[in-house]
């Protein structure tokens, strides 16, 4: 029977991400808006030489608009879900990583819970890949879970629940206390 020790699931919350996603839609919306107000109420073209026509605009506008906004979706709707049940460590960050990735206590050489460097390891929060450190899955904070498999790879794994997922891999690994995790 399969049970579970840890659950967690992180959003992109912060404040600055969310001024950014603004600061972006705006700064895509109000030039199509001007241009098309420039044309078609004020009846002054917009450009010099050919100016593009107001349905031109509104495409064009519609457009960016729309690839924008998925890009900004894919950022409100991203989530990084961790599991531990007695079978494995499970992660996935969807709509990035779908499918869950297993790791089983065969796979895993040791583990540490430990502070992080977002941008300086790894470049930034999200799903990473560096060639020194390994991967990340990343939404928030300082503290991650790292792991290291027995076939050379790093993955660290943030977790804004520090002792929850220390206890949860005690009990993954079959340890008798947390303090034998390496």
């Amino acid at each position: 029977m399969k049970r579970t020790f840890f659950t967690e699931e992180q959003k992109f919350t912060q404040w600055w991400l969310k001024a950014i996603f603004l600061f972006t839609l705006l700064s895509v919306f109000v030039p199509f808006a001007y241009g098309i107000y420039s044309q078609e109420v004020l009846g002054e073209p917009l450009g010099s030489d050919t100016p593009m026509t107001a349905g031109g605009l509104m495409v064009t506008g519609i457009t960016s608009l729309f690839i924008v906004g998925l890009m900004v979706l894919f950022f409100v709707y991203a989530k990084l879900k961790t599991k531990i049940t007695n079978e494995g460590l499970l992660v996935t960050f969807p709509p990035f990583i779908n499918k869950w990735k297993k790791f089983t206590p065969k796979e895993i050489e040791k583990y540490e819970v430990r502070r992080y460097n977002a941008i300086r390891e790894y470049g930034g929060y999200g799903f990473k890949r560096r060639s020194r450190h390994g991967q990340s899955y990343t939404i928030s904070g300082k503290i991650g879970l790292q792991l290291y498999l027995k076939n050379g790879k790093k993955l660290l794994i943030g977790t804004q629940r520090k002792q929850a997922i220390e206890y949860a891999m005690a009990k993954l690994m079959g340890e008798e206390n947390s303090a034998k995790n390496g």
